[in-house]
């Protein structure tokens, strides 16, 4: 047997024979781990919007203040205003006219009611503020002081105020954490088991042609070329995963979307967008970390199936197995 021989595309032809001989075991765990990662995926992606539910979260602290009628009322409300966003609080602004839209958005012919009885738009001007933490509501609360006859409701701003709002907010914030935490541990027993099926798969290619991996070594071959066939049916596998892991993905965001628009219509077509590009961008990290793992393992087998044989390779008539896979 010299080199003419050997000058096949063995790789080639070697891989053929793995996928003929595993094909609906090929198939099998293919759709496994795309399901297994569809799902660890969908966690990463709640995971990740965790943080940011936080961040929402916090800045949901704030209060209302209602001004009083007056002909200077929109005045003080934009001096009010600039006087509190100097202490870098957010603050909005909603005037009579459009508290009373907001209003009858929820009750029909509210505005022909009051003038049929001669009534005055009863909303007052509103400030909405919203703070970050005690030290803000005490800067806030000082300024409102020297402002509190042109405020309605100044009573209501008392320190329970704050307490019982950051309590809650808390709350929630904790609650997310968990789920947060949780939605982690998920992703990576998904990530665990995907890799744990690849990895079992591998060694039951390498039992089943264990002779032949051993009569390669015996020939001279590296544990790099016996190893490249294994390798890629393996990252076949791993790819079809990953193609129908996105597929999943997408269908499952298209009928999220479809559904919002449907029931609640609105759309959150960007924001899903975000997400599913983020966790696209891990998931390609995920498969490259899984073929290094899954390279180490299979040069492992090769060793492990080989070691018994001592013998050096002959120089010259081996030559086919010079062509690298990588």
């Amino acid at each position: 047997m010299k080199a003419n021989f050997f000058k096949l595309d063995v790789v080639k032809k070697d891989t053929e024979t793995l996928v003929r001989t595993y094909r609906i075991p090929l198939v099998l765990v293919s759709l496994l781990m795309g399901f297994l990662l569809f799902i660890m995926n969908i966690f990463l992606g709640i995971s990740f919007q965790g943080q940011n539910f936080n961040d929402q979260m916090k800045s949901k602290l704030g209060v209302y203040i209602y001004l009083k009628d007056g002909k200077s009322q929109q005045q003080q409300a934009v001096q009010l205003k600039t006087e509190l966003e100097s202490k870098v609080l957010k603050v909005n602004y909603t005037s009579k006219e459009d508290a009373l839209k907001f209003v009858e958005r929820r009750v029909e012919d509210l505005t022909k009611t009051l003038k049929k009885y001669n009534l005055e738009n009863p909303m007052p001007s509103t400030l909405y503020i919203n703070y970050a933490g005690a030290d803000q509501f005490t800067e806030m609360k000082q300024i409102l002081e020297k402002n509190k006859d042109a405020i309605i409701n100044m009573n209501d701003l008392s320190d329970n105020v704050v307490k019982t709002q950051e309590k809650r907010v808390l709350n929630i914030i904790n609650l997310s954490n968990v789920l947060q935490s949780f939605g982690y541990l998920i992703v990576g027993l998904m990530g665990i088991s995907v890799l744990v099926f690849a990895v079992f798969f591998l060694q039951a290619m390498f039992e089943h042609f264990k002779k032949d991996v051993q009569a390669k070594k015996l020939l001279g071959a590296s544990t790099k070329q016996i190893a490249q066939p294994f390798l890629r049916v393996i990252f076949l596998s791993l790819g079809m995963a990953f193609v129908l892991a996105v597929l999943l993905l997408i269908s499952a965001s298209l009928g999220i979307e479809t559904y919002l628009a449907s029931v609640f219509n609105f759309s959150l077509v960007n924001a899903i967008a975000d997400v599913v590009f983020e966790i696209l961008a891990v998931g390609v990290v995920e498969i490259i970390v899984m073929m290094l793992i899954l390279m180490g393992v299979s040069y492992w087998q090769v060793i492990k199936k080989s070691d018994f044989i001592r013998v050096y390779p002959l120089e010259s008539d081996f030559s086919f197995f010079e062509g690298d896979f990588f």
